[in-house]
């Protein structure tokens, strides 16, 4: 590399160290430029118009500059001060920078050297930096971010990569030779795991969940997919990246958790006007409690109770084994009985079978078993039985369990089964024999920031029930907090039924936010099998406002929705309440 440095800048140093002051620099020109702009090489100097002249960061500005040209391809460039014109009271300076830039030199061999675990044609196919073509500092910079992390993902991260020597091609066509210095390091596998910041969580369950494989050789990927993967749990409040560390034992990883609470109450109250003079309003509630790391053991525990009106409540209750003989196998269990108001107790049975494709994607078997079993005094249920069996698919994207900004969670499910009906008078059609029944569900929410600190969330969901005889109990019910705002809680009713939500959020903190949304539904009530007559569908809709916030008793909801054709008396206000312990 050549570098001139020229008697004038020094004579010029002693001139105004005899002068005994700092004269201010009144003009910078340059002459000699052409493939490079004035502007651009003014942005590379620390001395400016109006600053004061200092031959010291002059020569720094001669380095800089020459330095540049080289970066761009440059090698023959050069740069010197030209002339400094004082006035005649010596209180102001004119610079004049001589540049000479030579022609662009193109690359005409890249050697490497030290490289066995990659052959040199290998690297070089990847570089964008190519004999033939120019050097330029900051796309070989890239080429070499790009090469150590091809060593990563080999098994090499300690690999070092050193620009050797640049030097000028002795050829009739000149050029220059690049010479590459590489220092693989070894070969490093994860013959470790420590686990730190757990209080409760046992460390192997830590290792099982980051699925880690001792023993393989360090996968730069995967071990940042860790992170991602223990977040889903939904039990560390914070999850740093893993670090790679080597000891006497071999290659390591360390993970540092930062537990959250595990245990949730989650209860929502919610208030409906009443609908006609002289009746009162009506009070519905739904409380929910979700224990998701029972025992330290990333086992979890679910109950849920819903009140939709003084006749009318449902409990379920839900547990979750994970990782069965430390495969990558949930199996669940749960139990939902419905008490509908005097007409009939709906119980209902399942079991599943999840199994852990990815962290992002899994595959459910499930087996459900319910039962209708009607009062005394009513026609309209029947007593029945139903068994389905089915397949279910989910996939969940998610940044954050509790309020998303990016990401898709989707879910897909089909079931077929068989009903029977029993102790049904004849005169009824078809409730003596057995039925076909089939169910499709579909649910899908996304996603995705807009400006700023805002995120829209959209969610679409469908349910279809076939079958030659349906009964209420065999209806899907939506409407109210979880499906569609601005009406009570399980109003609607249908064989097949649809809805959207739609949020606009505006993030306060991290879980806080304020938010106006739109709901829309659809319903499709077929008649009674004992009494035949038209179909009943209809589409609705709902709008409203609402806050949640993140306070030290809990996360808040406050939200105000109305239905279709509602006056402002007639919003439905819920308020929930999700909490630690």
């Amino acid at each position: 590399m050549l570098r001139i440095v020229t008697f004038g800048c020094i004579l010029l140093h002693c001139i105004t160290l005899a002068r005994g002051n700092k004269a201010a620099i009144r003009s910078v020109r340059f002459h000699g430029t052409a493939a490079v702009h004035d502007v651009e090489l003014r942005r590379n100097m620390i001395l400016r118009e109006g600053s004061g002249w200092d031959p010291e960061r002059m020569k720094e500005d001669l380095e800089s500059l020459l330095q540049y040209y080289h970066d761009r391809g440059f090698y023959l460039a050069d740069v010197r001060l030209d002339s400094a014109s004082y006035s005649d009271d010596s209180s102001s300076v004119d610079l004049t920078i001589a540049v000479h830039e030579g022609k662009e030199m193109p690359l005409s061999n890249i050697r490497c050297r030290g490289n066995t675990a990659m052959a040199t044609h290998r690297i070089l196919e990847s570089f964008e930096t190519h004999a033939g073509g120019s050097l330029r500092r900051d796309v070989l910079e890239r080429d070499i971010d790009a090469l150590l992390t091809s060593y990563e993902k080999i098994g090499h991260p300690f690999a070092r990569v050193e620009v050797g020597d640049v030097s000028l091609d002795s050829s009739p066509a000149p050029g220059l030779n690049l010479d590459l210095s590489i220092e693989e390091g070894p070969v490093v596998t994860i013959d470790e795991v420590t686990v730190s910041g757990n209080r409760e969580t046992k460390e192997g369950i830590v290792v099982r969940e980051a699925r880690v494989g001792l023993h393989e050789v360090y996968d730069p990927v995967r071990a940042g997919q860790i992170r991602l993967r223990l977040n889903r749990l939904g039990i560390f409040s914070s999850v740093d990246e893993p670090q790679l560390y080597v000891s006497s034992r071999g290659g390591g990883l360390l993970i540092r958790v930062e537990e959250g609470t595990t245990n949730t109450f989650d209860g929502i109250v919610g208030f409906a006007p009443a609908s006609r003079a002289g009746e009162s309003g009506t009070f519905s509630g739904i409380v929910n409690v979700s224990m998701r790391n029972l025992f330290g053991t990333a086992r979890k525990l679910d109950v849920r109770w819903q009140r939709e009106d003084s006749e009318t409540q449902e409990i379920a209750f839900g547990y979750v084994e994970p990782w069965i003989l430390n495969y990558p196998v949930n199996l669940s269990g749960s139990f939902r009985q419905r008490q509908q108001d005097s007409t009939y107790i709906g119980r209902v049975v399942e079991a599943k079978a999840d199994v852990l494709i990815t962290e992002s994607l899994s595959l459910s078997g499930v087996v459900s078993h319910s039962v209708t079993i009607p009062s005394a005094t009513t026609t309209a249920v029947s007593n029945s039985r139903t068994i389905t069996t089915g397949l279910e698919l989910q996939l969940d994207t998610r940044d954050d369990l509790i309020s998303p900004t990016s990401g898709a969670l989707y879910h897909t499910g089909y079931r077929i089964g068989n009903k029977k009906v029993f102790g049904v008078s004849g005169q009824q059609p078809g409730s003596d024999g057995s039925n076909a029944v089939q169910k499709i569900s579909i649910d899908a929410d996304l996603f995705f920031r807009t400006l700023g600190r805002q995120v829209i969330a959209m969610g679409l969901h469908g349910r279809q029930l076939t079958s030659d005889q349906i009964e209420l109990g065999d209806l899907y019910r939506f409407g109210g907090t979880n499906t569609l705002r601005g009406y009570r809680e399980n109003e609607f009713l249908g064989s097949r039924v649809a809805w959207t939500n739609t949020e606009y959020r505006f993030l306060l903190e991290r879980q806080s936010y304020f938010y106006g949304f739109f709901d829309a539904g659809y319903f499709y009530l077929p008649p009674p099998a004992s009494v035949p007559g038209p179909v009943s569908q209809q589409l609705v809709f709902g709008y409203g406002i609402g806050v949640r916030l993140a306070t030290s008793l809990g996360n808040i909801g406050v939200s105000i929705a109305f239905g279709r054709g509602d006056s402002f008396g007639e919003g439905k206000l819920h308020i929930g309440l999700l909490n630690g312990f």
